[in-house]
């Protein structure tokens, strides 16, 4: 049963560092946001934005290391794609975070949680084609 569970750890190796990294990148996005958008007073779009910028840039080092396991040095070029590939969710966050806080009147951190995880998902996706271009990925 070890070698079962073990083996399909190393068969979903990526999936799984991804999960961890990826919740890890939500964690500095939410605290960003919360200390942001609660603690300084600032307008919850603006919390997002500053949030996103704050994951981004610990999630480009950390997917490029432990997930994508690039061995390459950190580029200008690839950092430039992977901000790129994350402004569609940085979009898609903001909107739906409108929709919800705005129209919807949901509160601004439940809000904030439940786009987090359609997020998750969509930046996955876009994170291979950044560190995977070229070697077989979509």
């Amino acid at each position: 049963m070890k070698e079962k569970i073990w083996a399909l750890m190393i068969k979903r190796r990526e999936q799984i560092a991804y999960l961890i990294v990826g919740c890890l990148t939500t964690l500095v996005n939410y605290a960003v946001f919360a200390l942001l958008a609660n603690a300084a007073g600032l307008h919850y779009l603006a919390g997002n934005i500053a949030a996103w910028v704050a994951a981004v840039i610990f999630s480009y080092f950390a997917n490029g290391k432990w997930v994508y396991r690039t061995d390459s040095r950190r580029s200008v070029g690839e950092a430039a794609s992977f901000v790129a590939s994350r402004l569609f969710s940085l979009g898609l966050e903001t909107a739906l975070l409108f929709l919800l806080v705005d129209v919807l009147h949901a509160g601004k951190m439940e809000a904030k949680l439940l786009v987090a995880v359609l997020v998750v998902v969509v930046n996955y996706l876009t994170g291979l084609l950044v560190f995977k271009r070229g070697k077989g990925a979509p």
